[in-house]
């Protein structure tokens, strides 16, 4: 009787089985991927392109109320010593 080699017998369905579950596990979780990269690239398309003149424009006008309004109060008490104006 011809005995075939032990790595013929144990190992290489052993190692044909670690890549075809490598590849199945892949495939299988390669769609949820996919999907979620659709919807991203769906969500960018809808939006505007960012422009930093037109977001500055928005703040300075929900800003510049606020800046007209704006009074510096001081600070109740005494004053420390270790503080010194700025010139």
């Amino acid at each position: 009787m011809v005995s075939r080699p032990p790595f013929a017998s144990r190992a290489l369905p052993f190692m044909l089985l670690v890549g075809a579950g490598s590849w199945g596990l892949s495939q299988f979780l390669k769609l949820p991927v996919q999907v979620k990269d659709e919807n991203r690239r769906r969500k960018k398309e809808g939006r505007a392109k960012f422009s930093l003149e037109q977001e500055n424009e928005k703040l300075t006008a929900a800003l510049a109320p606020k800046a007209a309004e704006y009074e510096n109060v001081r600070v109740p008490g005494p004053r420390p010593t270790w503080r010194r104006p700025a010139d």
